[in-house]
């Protein structure tokens, strides 16, 4: 087992890049789990706003759970290919006038590493054929993309963190360092369908196989990894501890109320069978116990079960309460108070 360190990283200067979709291969350290190259992709757009996008794509986190399909192993994504098709939807059009994020400096962070973006560790797992690696180095990965915004894009006016599923805990994890790194940014994280929504001690064995000291944010008293108690640590302690530190920020998330691939996750963590009402159920109490203890929380709830919105047409038609998630993130983007929904 080899713990790596966080990278500085810096390749293809802003000024280089032309009116699409770029790939930076960064080398170095960075990884996927598989053991393939990793690379990020850069979509210029006007320096002062910055749009910081971690993948979504499952996680594992023991002997079991590694061995399997729920998670993804490499880079695949091919945004220019997508562009070129035009199939491109969700945050990414930027031809939908409606878009609030359609002329930002846009950087996105692919996720292939099983960890939820925390990870800096080579971890080997008893495999049903024998042991195996898995490159747990996604804070790895992370930082040499985020290590390029900081090169490229100096002194953003704009800060804005997102992801979906995975990479929902991974905006979460990484705001509490970008957003301290662009102090003068006016500053909003999003979460799309990442409650992290487990059983009390689940995060004992993850945190220590991933090997998430690297990234971790433990400079916020609360979170000190020298003081945590992995077996109590919840989602809702992370989101308390980063919005707590950064209270002139934004924080947010948004979920569905049968959401399939969050109760899939639930009851796989979980070992045992649950109604998707008993997920949600979590869900909302997670969420009205961050906001009751930060004032700059702010969620949306919608109905339904599909998964992820910002990475599909719905963010333009999902409407609650007279409330459509489209104007409710242009003012999260903003950094207004949008209000919780409902």
């Amino acid at each position: 087992m080899r713990a790596w360190m966080v990278p500085l990283v810096i390749a293809l200067g802003a000024a280089r890049l032309d009116a699409q979709w770029q790939a930076v291969v960064p080398g170095g350290d960075t990884l996927c789990a598989d053991g393939s190259p990793y690379r990020f992709f850069v979509y210029p757009g006007d320096p002062g706003k910055l749009l910081l996008e971690f993948e979504g794509g499952g996680a594992c986190w023991d002997d079991a759970t590694c061995a399997t399909s729920i998670y993804t192993r490499n880079v695949t994504l091919d945004p220019a290919a997508v562009e070129r098709s035009g199939q491109l939807v969700g945050i990414y059009d930027r031809t939908n006038p409606d878009n609030p994020f359609r002329d930002w400096m846009h950087v996105y962070v692919p996720y292939c590493t099983g960890d939820l973006h925390w990870g800096a560790n080579d971890r080997t797992y008893a495999g049903f054929t024998g042991p195996y690696v898995v490159h747990h180095r996604g804070a790895v990965n992370a930082a040499a993309a985020v290590s390029w915004a900081y090169e490229n894009v100096p002194a953003p006016r704009q800060l804005f963190v997102a992801g979906c599923s995975a990479g929902g805990y991974g905006a979460l994890l990484w705001s509490a360092q970008v957003m301290g790194h662009y102090s003068g940014a006016a500053a909003a994280q999003f979460s799309d369908s990442a409650a992290g929504v487990v059983p009390p001690g689940f995060f004992v064995i993850p945190l220590a196989n991933w090997g998430v000291a690297a990234a971790w944010p433990s400079f916020i008293p609360s979170l000190s990894l020298d003081r945590l108690d992995a077996s109590r640590v919840t989602m809702a302690d992370v989101y308390g501890g980063v919005a707590g530190f950064y209270p002139l920020s934004a924080f947010s998330q948004f979920n569905r109320l049968a959401d399939a691939t969050q109760v899939f996750f639930y009851i796989l963590t979980k070992g045992a069978l649950a109604p998707p009402e008993e997920w949600a159920a979590q869900m909302q109490a997670s969420m009205v116990s961050i906001e009751a203890a930060n004032p700059n929380f702010f969620g949306y709830i919608a109905p339904g079960s599909d998964h992820c919105v910002i990475n599909s047409a719905a963010l333009y038609t999902t409407q609650v309460g007279g409330v459509r998630l489209v104007d409710w993130l242009r003012k999260l983007s903003d950094t207004r108070a949008p209000g919780s929904v409902p």
